[in-house]
């Protein structure tokens, strides 16, 4: 039987958040994601029912706490996929799964993760595992992007996580963005046909940002949010499907960024 929360949290988060049933289905898996901020309220605030966005997770954590907010007896919304293409390499994703959030220590393009953060999540992941009798491996601990298409989650390790949470010792390196299955990183030289090459910085203004993985494109897969005045490295640009579009090679994937609406509007930030 699902329980609250683990007992490991620091704290838990009163605000109501997104959740719903798990209809039955045996809890079997982990999911590990990170906050795409550096901002832990940032990121909880949007699984808030107030925020409209219909995502959420069951745990937050930083380097000093753990942090409960959707009860473990419900079903977080935190890897069932957008729709459209983006459909789930697993059954009932939500209702199977525990999801955990971690806050980053930098934005993008690293979007890396404090050891820290990954210590305490391979301690909850361990206690979750214990208490539902889930082998702690990588067949049952997996990364968001293993799941859905996305570019979460960024920095993290997973690899890490598990290694961790079955007793090993704290490498160097702990929250390498080098999750399974591995994807070879493409020099930031590898410009999509069409865009124009620029290195620059975009600072982003008081809105966050959702960028897409694949193709300069609304359609395309979500990956990340830019957190407001957060910042992000691009190598190139292009005008195309409405935006202005930056662009950036992330873990493999060509990640894109809308920072002005096209032809009309002004950027949503500053360019360094």
């Amino acid at each position: 039987m699902a329980r609250r929360f683990s007992s490991l949290i620091t704290s838990e988060n009163p605000n109501r958040m997104y959740g719903g049933s798990r209809n039955g289905v045996g809890i079997d898996r982990i999911v590990i994601h990170h906050n795409a901020t550096i901002n832990k309220n940032v990121a909880m605030s949007t699984w808030y029912t107030s925020s409209g966005n219909w995502t959420s997770a069951h745990y937050e954590v930083t380097p000093t706490e753990i942090i409960g907010c959707v009860e473990e007896s419900y079903a977080a919304y935190h890897c069932g996929g957008t729709g459209g293409n983006d459909v789930p390499k697993m059954s009932n994703p939500n209702e199977r799964s525990i999801g955990i959030e971690n806050v980053n220590s930098a934005g993008a393009p690293s979007w890396s993760v404090d050891p820290r953060t990954v210590a305490n999540t391979a301690k909850l992941v361990r206690d979750i595992c214990d208490y539902y009798g889930i082998p702690c491996d990588r067949q049952h601990v997996l990364a968001h992007n293993e799941v859905t298409a996305t570019a979460c989650p960024g920095g993290l390790n997973v690899d890490e996580v598990v290694r961790l949470a079955n007793g090993g010792k704290p490498s160097t390196g702990g929250s390498a963005n080098n999750n399974k299955p591995t994807v070879p990183s493409k020099p930031s030289t590898s410009i999509p046909a069409g865009f124009t090459a620029e290195k620059g910085t975009f600072v982003n203004g008081d809105t966050k940002i959702m960028n897409r993985v694949g193709s300069p494109s609304t359609t395309a897969a979500q990956g990340g949010y830019l957190p407001a005045y957060g910042s992000w490295a691009y190598d190139s640009w292009r005008k195309v499907n409405g935006f202005t579009w930056i662009h950036h090679v992330y873990n493999g994937q060509h990640v894109y960024l809308p920072v002005r609406e096209w032809p009309s509007g002004v950027a949503y930030g500053d360019f360094k």
